[in-house]
């Protein structure tokens, strides 16, 4: 059995992978992505959202 996809954003399972996004082999659940689309630079959640997305790009593992 495969294993199910977890955000490296909030951590929570994707139980449907075609309801989120995968970027290099990580996913982003649905309402990170939406999150992250209407993000703007001066909300409280700004670093939250740009560490998980460091972690897509540099590599590292959630």
């Amino acid at each position: 059995m495969q294993e199910l996809p977890v955000c490296v954003i909030c951590r929570s399972v994707l139980a449907n992978p075609d309801a989120g996004i995968i970027i290099l082999g990580k996913a982003i659940c649905a309402d990170c992505e939406q999150k992250i689309i209407s993000l703007t630079g001066n909300e409280p959640d700004y670093a939250v959202y740009i560490s998980g997305l460091r972690k897509i790009w540099c590599g590292r593992e959630a």
